[in-house]
């Protein structure tokens, strides 16, 4: 029976796509959005820290075995251990958006000189 019961509620949670429902709020409808975050918080949170875990470990060897590459273990960290952690009534009824991975991290080369000659410390104290 519990197991019918998370599972409806799961299932529930999943069906209320962002925007689904009405622009105006009321308080059956919140009280509605509470329990089923509540319920389904019971499956998905423990899901989202074994993907969080998994995506720890397998990018640490990642990046170990890729000669300590911390792009390489990036790559493994930032989509799996980014994102939401726990679904939230805000998130059922659109209001705010829900990531199971995380944000991707920026491609672009930092802007900061490549010259190494010890003077960006004295020039960011007295410029």
């Amino acid at each position: 029976m519990t197991k019918r019961i998370a599972g409806l509620t799961l299932a529930a949670a999943l069906a209320a796509a962002p925007g689904a429902q009405a622009a105006t709020s009321t308080p059956g409808l919140e009280v509605g959005n509470a329990i089923t975050a509540t319920f389904a918080n019971l499956a998905y949170t423990p899901a989202k820290l074994v993907v969080a875990t998994v995506g720890l470990v397998g990018g640490g060897i990642a990046g170990f075995l890729s000669g300590g590459d911390t792009r390489t273990a990036y790559s493994l960290w930032v989509p799996m251990t980014g994102g939401s952690y726990f679904l939230r009534p805000s998130h059922l009824d659109g209001s705010e958006e829900f990531h199971f991975w995380g944000q991707h991290y920026s491609d672009e080369a930092s802007t900061a000189s490549s010259e190494n000659d010890g003077s960006y410390m004295y020039d960011a104290l007295y410029d």
